[in-house]
């Protein structure tokens, strides 16, 4: 095995772990206290979060682990075309699916989710007229998060409903 090939499989695992491993944690563990805490505390947070460069490092360990392992597919073998008639290359394929589509959904939706809920607390310590004038105007929301939760009806123990909202412009 060349070196070549050693560095493209540390960064695909390590980057994996840690990419799976920090949403999880986010997901389980951080939304649920942000929600506990309320708006100024969890402005706070994400103030903290921003500044440690969360949202700079997040996408990169992501195109990091993502890349590395496309190109470990075409240096293997031979590319995702050469995959798809073998079970192995099935699954290889949905696992590349699954995690492009898991850096679209991070990139379009969560990392502007977070962005906005920064830039709330922000505002919320500027002048009580530009608050007043802020509430007074109606906003359009669309969901945009996915929340993982229980449900006792469902053929799997867990389902995926929508939770959050993301400002969509003025009415």
């Amino acid at each position: 095995m060349n070196w070549l090939m050693l560095v493209l499989r540390l960064i695909h695992v390590g980057g994996g772990a840690l990419w799976v491993g920090m949403m999880a944690f986010m997901t389980f563990f951080l939304s649920p206290a942000l929600a506990e805490a309320g708006p100024q505390e969890s402005g706070k947070l994400m103030a903290a979060l921003q500044k440690q460069r969360i949202m700079i490092i997040m996408p990169v360990i992501a195109l990091l682990t993502i890349g590395s392992g496309l190109w470990l597919m075409v240096r293997v073998y031979g590319g995702p075309g050469a995959l798809a008639a073998s079970r192995t290359g099935m699954a290889l394929n949905l696992g590349a699916a699954a995690a492009i589509l898991a850096f679209v959904i991070g990139i379009v939706f969560m990392r502007p989710l977070m962005i906005a809920r920064h830039n709330g607390h922000r505002s919320r310590g500027g002048s009580a007229l530009a608050g007043a004038r802020r509430d007074a105007e109606p906003r359009r929301r669309a969901p945009v998060a996915v929340r993982v939760g229980r449900d006792g009806g469902g053929p799997l123990p867990l389902t995926l409903r929508f939770s959050c909202h993301r400002p969509l412009g003025r009415v």
